[in-house]
């Protein structure tokens, strides 16, 4: 399960109306110790609001708090909410955790937190120049690249025209990478 998934599942019986990134700085607040939460205060609410929307996967926080991930006070976290609250809880993760009910409920999503952190502080980033494509995709779109010498008009000069056509580029901001997909044809004319 990715952060995502998980908040957005505990969010409508335990958000309180509170705001998506009030809500998620609590939840990592509530998983780590107090060393982690120093690590915590790095962060804005606009981050926190990306990782609640999965526009950012939480990967870099997690290798930094995953030392100070301590399941227990996620479990009082949770065991704080009324029986009604929690008793919601099971009812969404009852697919993701089958035995999940109103007295181990705050256990068992202390465990899934903590493991979700542990899955996104280990996965690694994908190395530059790779492209997402899967291998049906590589073998059903070739990429193209066509040189065409072509005479100028009045100056006799040639001109270099490039096609580049059916190709997957990976564009990389930072921490943000965006895979763009030519599914056409595009022509450059030098």
């Amino acid at each position: 399960m990715k952060f995502k998934d998980f908040a957005h599942l505990l969010h409508p019986s335990i958000g309180a109306g509170s705001s998506t990134h009030a809500f998620t700085r609590s939840l990592f607040e509530a998983i780590v110790t107090e060393d982690g939460l120093d690590i915590l205060n790095g962060y804005n609410k606009e981050s926190f609001k990306a990782y609640y929307n999965g526009n950012t996967k939480i990967s870099g926080l997690a290798r930094k708090i995953s030392p100070y991930v301590e399941p227990f006070g996620f479990s009082e976290y949770i065991g704080s909410f009324q029986d009604c609250a929690i008793q919601g809880l099971c009812e969404v993760f009852q697919k993701y955790i089958p035995d999940i009910n109103l007295h181990n409920a705050a256990d068992k999503l202390a465990d899934l937190f903590a493991s979700i952190i542990r899955e996104a502080a280990a996965a690694t980033r994908k190395s530059p120049g790779k492209s997402a494509q899967t291998d049906s995709d590589a073998e059903s779109i070739e990429a193209e690249v066509v040189d065409d010498e072509m005479p100028s008009g009045a100056a006799g000069e040639d001109k270099k025209t490039t096609v580049i056509q059916q190709q997957t580029n990976v564009i990389q901001n930072g921490d943000h990478n965006v895979n763009l997909t030519n599914n056409g044809t595009i022509n450059f004319h030098f």
